[in-house]
């Protein structure tokens, strides 16, 4: 499905409504805990039927290989991306581990990883701690169907800023993939978790599911990876990163302008990160110009602020937009050879649609970036400026990548970065920031706002 659909930068919806009561938090029913998990791959369309397996209860004495599972997601992206060689590191539950524990030390925010894995009528949890046991949990009475409809409904709802439909499927989907580990998160402490999804679980935007009371980033800081073999963790040093920053301003091709990219990309390069910052904007935003610059530099973060899509099986569907022409997903490989990995690619304006939702894994793959930030649906860019540099702002000092983002959505969520009279203000210790061609207010407590962005990859 295509998400075809902008709010106007000149008109804004009006603020949402009061919140509504909560839906009363339940269970989902009867979630098993079992001791030994099992391994069975979901009948996943995403893998073109390459995994299909009957979804049956499997016996609570099968154990499971982590590596296998994990090589399953491993496998979906490269065959997406067709960017993986087989220097894939086998990973391991030991190994898994010990990436938590320093993840966990590093961070001073103990690290669980998750893997849903859906099944044709249920879903099943692991959950592996930096120490001790994984845990296994199994929700039934969860058919495939109705997870995809939940999925797009919690999308098409969360789209619409005056609106709180989104509350009902967004709790929906934290009683089946959240709430049965909510005793054993308490228990130690969690306070980041990292996701390894599954099917349509890859397009939600998991900061946004809500336990009745609060949202999930009030807990927890969350990143997704693609798989933990293809996690590159090295531990970056975010105080020194060069940063590229290339965008659209103007309509072009078709796509509509955003004017208030010249803010966030101007504010980024002489305000924020501004040592080792180079901006290009309209007629320089161009693939030629992309080479040449990361030719000349070895960058640390390349920030690009153009309409972008991943609505497509493959990867040659996937493209974003540069002045005069698409570069698409499958010719990002062309982009760099040679060199260390980035550390980071943002894409600020990019749509991601269900069921067609590899295409940020396989662009952090395929760009060899070890992290994406990106979109899921098309912000105007009035709202996106605020949590881009706000993200910036705590880029350097954050203890991760996840917790910058983090802060940055819950000073939106909260109202400590507001939009009034047409000015960003609250952005640490930056005095108001006009924005172009607007002049009125934007609520940005809706999670339409600051719940569209993920981070995919290594969040240290």
């Amino acid at each position: 499905m295509t998400f075809n659909w902008q709010i106007s930068m000149f008109s804004f919806p009006p603020p949402p409504p009061p919140l509504p009561p909560p839906l009363v938090p339940t269970a989902p029913a009867n979630p098993t805990n079992v001791n030994k998990p099992i391994l069975k791959p979901s009948c996943d369309e995403l893998l073109g039927g390459i995994f299909c397996n009957n979804a049956e209860s499997p016996p609570p004495e099968v154990i499971i290989d982590i590596n296998k599972i994990d090589g399953e997601r491993t496998h979906a992206v490269c065959t997406y991306s067709g960017a993986c060689n087989s220097s894939i590191p086998t990973i391991s539950f030991n190994s898994i581990q010990e990436d938590l524990q320093r993840a966990s030390k590093i961070t001073d925010s103990q690290s669980w990883l998750i893997y849903p894995i859906i099944f044709d009528d249920h879903i099943e949890l692991i959950a592996i701690p930096p120490s001790g046991k994984e845990i296994h949990k199994v929700i039934p009475n969860v058919k495939q169907d109705e997870l995809t409809e939940t999925v797009q409904s919690f999308l098409d709802s969360i789209r619409d800023p005056s609106s709180n439909d989104y509350l009902e499927p967004s709790q929906k989907l934290y009683n089946w993939i959240i709430r049965p580990l909510d005793s054993e998160l308490k228990g130690a402490k969690v306070k980041t978790l990292i996701f390894v999804m599954d099917g349509p679980l890859r397009a939600i935007p998991i900061g946004a599911l809500h336990d009745g009371k609060q949202f999930l980033v009030q807990k927890y800081a969350t990143a997704t990876v693609p798989s933990m073999g293809l996690a590159n963790l090295k531990i970056p040093d975010r105080r020194n990163s060069k940063i590229l920053v290339m965008g659209l301003t103007k309509a072009s091709q078709g796509f509509a302008a955003l004017p208030n990219v010249e803010i966030e990309t101007k504010i980024i390069t002489s305000k924020i990160l501004t040592e080792n910052a180079e901006l290009f904007l309209d007629e320089k935003f161009t693939i030629a110009n992309l080479k040449q610059q990361q030719n000349k530099k070895n960058y640390g973060i390349v920030h690009i602020a153009s309409h972008a899509q991943f609505l497509n099986d493959l990867s040659d569907g996937a493209f974003i937009q540069f002045w005069n022409e698409k570069l698409k997903l499958s010719d990002l490989r062309t982009m760099r050879i040679g060199g260390e990995p980035i550390e980071m690619l943002t894409l600020s304006a990019c749509q991601t649609a269900v069921g067609k939702n590899l295409g940020l894994s396989g662009t952090a793959l395929i760009y060899r970036a070890k992290s994406v930030l990106a979109s899921l649906w098309a912000v105007s860019d009035a709202g996106t400026t605020p949590l881009m540099l706000d993200f910036y702002n705590y880029y350097p000092r954050a203890k991760s990548k996840a917790i910058a983002i983090q802060q940055a959505q819950l000073n939106l969520l909260e109202g400590r970065v507001k939009i009034e009279g047409g000015n960003i203000q609250g952005i640490g210790n930056l005095p108001a920031i006009p924005l172009n061609q607007f002049s009125g207010d934007i609520n940005l407590k809706h999670p339409y706002f600051w719940a569209s962005f993920i981070l995919v990859g290594n969040w240290l």
